[in-house]
């Protein structure tokens, strides 16, 4: 049999992929593994699946091997079932239907043990790698993030939410209303630059009345955040929020910093956590930096809102 025909038997194209071929086989033999199906066709296919996964990881082996010059030809393995370390001739389909129930059970009995010992590899690497991940200095690195994270996104909230705020009067000393875009509003929106050095962006309607009106500023009282920017008329306040900033983004920017206390307590040897965990530990401490340097954050963190 060539070993196109192996992997056609897999239901993959020609590969020296070998975690590929892993995946497939994985899928084919839990398709037709006896445990789980009992048509009378399943055996026959079960023992089919782990031949060729045998012989297409021995065909990669052994075409590592090679010179450079032989890669390009046409490899035929050997024969042989790697399960039972001994060399012997498969046979024939047409010598598989005729051959005793007794040999036929004693080959899938052989295919279930490699399919077994296949599992058990899986699972000890899974082991492996889950446990370069929880412990050591990669955990270590990976809890300074979270409780970065997480004070940082509790704070910003309480910031927010419950510390008080102080309004000052304020003007706009920049502007640049070639450059708008769609804020939350549906309103053109444009930046600015006030006159305590805050970059907002603001709808091009309350810069123009900026010209005639006063504009206040209403800010947190750590980060300094532009909570709303008031204006006074007929006797009563109308606020609106910059776009694009944090207080605007609530409560997504902080949610998302919570991302790896989440991934911490569901912590399992999971597909999830394997993505959430790098994520956090890559990712996050750029968004992190990215946050506290923009707008000064990091001073007035320091400060207490003092300055």
């Amino acid at each position: 049999m060539s070993i196109q025909r192996y992997f056609k038997i897999l239901g993959i194209p020609p590969t020296k992929n070998e975690d590929l071929v892993k995946r497939a086989y994985r899928k084919k033999a839990m398709k037709y593994h006896p445990d789980r199906n009992t048509s009378a066709s399943a055996k026959n296919k079960f023992i089919e699946v782990t031949e060729a996964y045998d012989q297409i990881l021995l065909a990669l082996k052994l075409a590592n091997s090679v010179d450079t010059s032989n890669q390009n030809t046409q490899y035929r393995p050997r024969k042989t079932y790697k399960a039972r370390k001994e060399n012997r001739t498969y046979k024939s389909t047409a010598k598989q239907q005729s051959e005793t129930n007794e040999a036929r059970e004693e080959r899938v009995n052989e295919a279930r043990k490699r399919y077994e010992h296949m599992k058990r590899q899986e699972e000890e690497d899974n082991e492996r790698y889950y446990r370069t991940m929880t412990s050591g200095r990669t955990w270590k690195k990976f809890k300074v993030v979270m409780f970065a994270c997480t004070f940082i996104s509790l704070l910003m909230t309480l910031d927010m939410l419950y510390f008080p705020t102080s309004t000052q009067q304020s003007k706009i000393t920049k502007r640049n209303k070639q450059i708008t875009y769609e804020g939350a509003g549906r309103f053109k929106t444009s930046p600015v630059i006030f006159d305590n050095g805050q970059k907002a962006w603001l709808p091009l309607f309350l810069i123009t009345k900026e010209e005639r009106d006063y504009l206040y500023l209403e800010r947190t009282f750590i980060f300094k955040e532009i909570k709303y920017v008031k204006t006074w008329n007929n006797h009563q306040w109308r606020t609106y929020t910059p776009d694009y900033s944090l207080i605007s983004l609530y409560p997504l920017m902080h949610l998302f910093l919570l991302l790896p206390l989440f991934t911490y307590f569901i912590k399992s040897k999971t597909i999830i956590f394997s993505i959430l965990f790098h994520t956090s530990i890559y990712f996050l401490p750029i968004v992190l930096l990215f946050v506290l340097i923009s707008n000064d954050r990091w001073a007035h963190l320091l400060t207490l809102g003092l300055l």
